[in-house]
C-alpha cells in the first residue's frame, strides 16, 4: 500500500474524531491548518503553550503478542497527556509519527483508534504527523497544550505534603505477570495486566487540583527515581512513609495479586515505589485539604534526596534506558 493511500485512511479517522470533539467541547475548532499540509496551525489565544513529547517501540515499551494495536496507540497518548497534565496544563492538540513495517499496515488504523479514544478524553485533537518505514513498530506524540501557571518540578517546599493521584505498581505488577507467563486467574491479575496495556488516568481529577500544587511530576519512572527529580530540582528532602502508603485505596488489593503468585506480600510495596508507567500524578503541596481524591504518601522536608520512613535510599530503584 502507498503511503498516500495510509495516510488517507488513518487521517479519515483522526479527522472524523477532531471533529466530534470540537463540537462537543465548544462547538468552534481552533484548529486554522490541520492535517493534509507541511505543518498544522493552531490558534492559541490565551494562557502559556506546553509541549511534550514521547516515544514508544516495539519491544522496548509494548510487545504485540501482548496488546492489541488499540491498546498500544491509547498507552502512548496517556504517556504525552499525562505529561502536559503534569505541567499545570490541558492537552489540546497532537502530533503523530509512526514508522512500521508492512507487516503492520493492517493494524495501523486500529492504533490510531486507540490514539483517539485516549485523546478524546480530554478533548485533545490530532493535527498532524508523519508517516516512514521501519523494521518495527515506533510510535512518536507531540502533545500541546496550554496553562495558566506552569507547575515544575523545582516548586516543593520543606513542610509540603506529598500526594499521589492514585497508586503506582499496577503496572509493573501487569508487566511481571505478562514476563512470567503466569495465567490469567483472577480479576485482580486482569486488572493488572489490563493497566499494563493501557493505563487508566483520571485526567480531570488532575485538573481540580492544579491551583492548590506547589510542584508536580508524572510517574513514569517509579515513584523513588520521580520523587528523586522533585527533590534535586527543588533541593529539598522527600520522606516517603510505608504505613501512609499502605493505607492507600487499592493497597490491599496489590498486596493481595502479589502474594497470590509468589507467596510474598511485601513486593507490593515494591512494586510502588519502582514501577513505572501508571502515569500516576505525584505532587506537594501546602493545601492537602483540597486535593480531594488524592492520598497523602509523606512529607517535604529540608536536606536532599528521597527516603522511605526516615531511611535514606541510594542507587536506582525504577526503570531507566541503559546504552
Amino acid at each position: 500500500m502507498r503511503e498516500e493511500e495510509v495516510l488517507k485512511r488513518v487521517r479519515a479517522i483522526f479527522d472524523a474524531s477532531n471533529l466530534e470533539i470540537s463540537t462537543k467541547v465548544s462547538g468552534v475548532s481552533n484548529v486554522v491548518v490541520g492535517n493534509g499540509d507541511d505543518g498544522a496551525v493552531v490558534n492559541l489565544k490565551d494562557g502559556m503553550t506546553v509541549l511534550a513529547t514521547d516515544m514508544a517501540v516495539e519491544n522496548i515499551h509494548f510487545r504485540r503478542e501482548w496488546s492489541s494495536p488499540s491498546e498500544i496507540g491509547r498507552k502512548i497518548t496517556a504517556a504525552n497527556l499525562a505529561d502536559i497534565c503534569a505541567m499545570g496544563g490541558w492537552p489540546e492538540y497532537l502530533l503523530v509519527a509512526v514508522a512500521f513495517p508492512k507487516k503492520y499496515v493492517d493494524v495501523l488504523e486500529e492504533i490510531a483508534r486507540g490514539i483517539t479514544e485516549e485523546a478524546a478524553k480530554v478533548g485533545a485533537l490530532v493535527i498532524g504527523g508523519d508517516l516512514s518505514q521501519g523494521r518495527e513498530l515506533v510510535i512518536s506524540i507531540t502533545a500541546i497544550g496550554r496553562t495558566f501557571r506552569a507547575i515544575e518540578r523545582s516548586g516543593a517546599q520543606a513542610g509540603d505534603t506529598v500526594m499521589i493521584s492514585h497508586l503506582p505498581g499496577w503496572s509493573k505488577a501487569g508487566l511481571t505477570l505478562l514476563s512470567q507467563r503466569l495465567p490469567q486467574t483472577s480479576e485482580l491479575f486482569l486488572r493488572a495486566i489490563s493497566q499494563h496495556r493501557a493505563p487508566e488516568v483520571p485526567y480531570d481529577k488532575y485538573r481540580k487540583v492544579f491551583p492548590f500544587i506547589n510542584s508536580a511530576t508524572d510517574l513514569s519512572d517509579g515513584l523513588i527515581i520521580d520523587a528523586g527529580h522533585i527533590a534535586h530540582a527543588s533541593k529539598v528532602a522527600i520522606n516517603l512513609e510505608s504505613s501512609l502508603i499502605e493505607k492507600s485505596e487499592t493497597f490491599e488489593a496489590l498486596q493481595e495479586l502479589a502474594s497470590g503468585f509468589n507467596g510474598r506480600k511485601s513486593d507490593a510495596l515494591e512494586f510502588v515505589l519502582s514501577g513505572g508507567e501508571d502515569h500516576v500524578l505525584l505532587i506537594s503541596t501546602s493545601q492537602p485539604e483540597n486535593c480531594f481524591g488524592f492520598t497523602e504518601i509523606g512529607k517535604v522536608q529540608t536536606g536532599e534526596g528521597v527516603s522511605i520512613d526516615g531511611k535514606e535510599i541510594t542507587g536506582e530503584s525504577g526503570y531507566q534506558h541503559n546504552w
